[in-house]
């Protein structure tokens, strides 16, 4: 009696998309139905529209822009699926992974960039006490003098960040920073306290030293 020690599945070899899940965004030269099936049969969870849970997101033809500006907004909330186009799928279904496997486990990695900073821009109204009773986080290159200033109108102010933060206050050389596309100090602090947290969107308000400064003294 023979014995199959091994069987084909055995040398079956771990592909990119084993255990991870992927969106098709776009028409292909091939059926979805068929792409959809031998991306499964690489062991792909093929998933209908974008969602914080892709490890890959495919792109064809003619992508709406709706999708574009959804895959857009994954990565300024910190989730950046691997972007692969019909070429780079065409060369993995050819058996050429080294270039394309991603981590299984999925986690968020913002980089704070100056569209952070001008999307949620604070507004500071002259004559109103926006900021009664809030609590700011003032990173730790800011002048001290604000301490008192915020204190006198009865705004609270820390420097570290937690769950009751509702005001980022950076330095005006953090965001210089921004502006230059570079990072700091509070940049990475902010970056590393949003990503460790459970929030799945960067909802914080934003403002400068110069600009509460300014606030301030009117």
């Amino acid at each position: 009696m023979q014995y199959e020690l091994f069987s084909d599945a055995d040398f079956q070899q771990e592909t990119p998309f084993s255990g991870r899940c992927l969106c098709l965004l776009g028409s292909f030269r091939q059926s979805s139905k068929a792409l959809q099936q031998k991306l499964q049969a690489l062991g792909a969870e093929v998933k209908q529209g974008l969602s914080r849970n892709l490890h890959y997101v495919v792109l064809g033809k003619d992508v709406s822009s709706a999708d574009l500006e959804r895959l857009e907004g994954l990565s300024f909330n910190g989730y950046n699926p691997k972007v692969l186009n019909e070429n780079d799928l065409e060369s993995i279904l050819q058996g050429h992974y080294s270039s394309y496997i991603v981590p299984e486990q999925i986690s968020k990695s913002l980089r704070l960039t100056l569209q952070h900073y001008l999307g949620a821009k604070l507004q500071l109204e002259k004559g109103e006490n926006t900021l009664y009773m809030k609590e700011l986080y003032l990173a730790s290159d800011v002048q001290p003098k604000l301490y008192q200033m915020l204190g006198n109108r009865g705004i609270y102010a820390n420097t570290y960040i937690d769950d009751t933060t509702d005001v980022l206050v950076i330095s005006n050389a953090s965001l210089q920073h921004l502006q230059e596309n570079k990072t700091d100090e509070t940049l990475q602090y902010i970056e590393n306290w949003y990503n460790q947290s459970r929030a799945q969107a960067f909802r914080f308000v934003m403002t400068s030293e110069g600009e509460l400064l300014e606030w301030l003294k009117q």
